[in-house]
């Protein structure tokens, strides 16, 4: 039976979802306990002993499971709980008798006692309502605007259409603000907790506990709207940047840079850079193009063959031309570069040896130990691990390498 001016709660449904908060708090508190203990036995080295007790494993898995699925069972409880306990006190405080069993009075709040008549004791709560969906918007508008700067500073020209729909939806709190605003209005609107009279045309006013559920619900949904956009976006973003599904042939082919050294002959390199009873150890020559708006060059060699072992690593390189030997000359004393010529195990066959160049814009904004005279990174994740990024943040930025090149040669012992 519907009417007009239904009764909402009564004592028996207050109590009721006082029970099922009470009964699924105590199952979530029996989960917490359970697996408290379980992270305790697995911290004091009784992971093993736990797993081969099978009844204890049924019971961390039936308490897992019971708890899991109250959850949102308490969440409601607690909602439809507090809902009924301001409804309620809303009713006495109305000059109600509260109602014990709704049934009596067929549903119909006109039928229930009352000591004097009020209107409209809680018009104010649209105006808090109004409040909340206002700041509410202005919130997620700053996190718009937020996204589409940060994305579109970094290129991202697709954010602004994400943005222009991330903004249409957001007008549902500035609309629903609107409406909060004009429900205060007595003349066209009565509070749920108000009778009214049957020819009566006023609607009913969303009460204060009902606008926050909605607020409540609505924001959760629009975070993780917005948590989704700057995900997707940031793998786009990434995807254009970095070393997503590139392999180091693909890198190469986009060097820009002429690199080239005297030290490179037919395609093999000269005993004299090698670190072996036949070479001096001395670096390379090496020339390279001037790259315009390049403070600096950075200098790194790998044995390709050997996974990527590091023999040369000059970070603060400022000319174009290094000659044969600048490890021992002018770069002697420099801690910036390191080098020690190839020494392949004897027998074991060619080993390509490259050497790239990259042209910096600054220093790398990413800190990184570098391995020196061990395995590490290949030229590629060099470029976009570590060298490309000019700051740290997230995500991270790129564009710290203006041009890179590279050079390839073979050596066996």
């Amino acid at each position: 039976m519907v009417v007009s001016n239904s009764i909402k709660y009564d004592k028996k449904a207050q109590k009721r979802w006082l029970i099922r908060m009470i009964v699924s708090g105590v199952i979530i508190l029996i989960y917490i306990l359970f697996l408290t203990v379980y992270a305790y036995l697995f911290a004091g080295g009784k992971g093993d002993t736990l797993r081969d007790n099978g009844l204890l494993m049924l019971l961390f898995a039936l308490a897992s499971s019971l708890g899991t699925l109250t959850m949102p069972f308490f969440v409601i409880s607690v909602v439809f709980f507090v809902g009924s306990t301001i409804y309620l006190k809303r009713l006495k405080k109305n000059h109600f008798e509260v109602p014990v069993d709704k049934k009596v009075y067929d549903y119909d709040l006109a039928k229930v006692p009352r000591t004097e008549k009020v209107e409209n004791v809680y018009s104010r709560d649209s105006i808090v309502g109004g409040l909340l969906f206002l700041a509410a918007y202005i919130i997620f508008v700053a996190a718009d605007i937020y996204y589409v700067i940060k994305w579109t500073s970094l290129g991202e020209n697709g954010s602004i259409v994400l943005f222009v729909m991330m903004m249409m939806a957001h007008l549902f709190f500035a609309i629903f603000a609107v409406i909060m605003f004009r429900q205060k209005n007595t003349s066209k609107y009565i509070d749920v907790t108000d009778v009214g009279e049957y020819e009566d045309s006023r609607k009913k006013r969303y009460s204060l506990n009902g606008i926050i559920i909605i607020l409540v619900i609505t924001s959760v949904i629009s975070s993780f709207g917005i948590s989704l956009v700057f995900s997707m976006t940031k793998y786009v973003y990434k995807s254009r940047n970095g070393h997503y599904d590139k392999t180091i042939d693909d890198f190469k082919e986009k060097a820009t840079m002429k690199v080239s050294s005297e030290d490179l002959i037919d395609g093999r390199w000269n005993d004299r850079i090698t670190n072996t009873d036949k070479g001096e150890n001395l670096s390379p020559e090496l020339s390279f193009d001037k790259v315009e708006g390049a403070d600096y060059y950075y200098v790194y060699m790998v044995d390709e063959t050997a996974n990527n072992w590091v023999h040369w690593v000059a970070t603060d390189v400022k000319v174009e031309e290094l000659s044969t030997g600048a490890n021992k000359k002018e770069y002697r004393d420099s801690p910036e570069f390191k080098y020690i010529g190839p020494y392949p195990p004897e027998g074991d066959g060619d080993h390509v040896y490259t050497i790239y160049v990259y042209a910096m814009k600054a220093k790398p904004g990413r800190d990184r130990e570098m391995e020196f005279d061990e395995p590490s990174l290949s030229g590629d994740y060099m470029y976009y691990d570590y060298l490309s990024i000019s700051k740290m943040g997230d995500p991270n930025e790129y564009g710290n390498v203006i041009a890179y090149g590279y050079i390839s040669g073979t050596y066996s012992k």
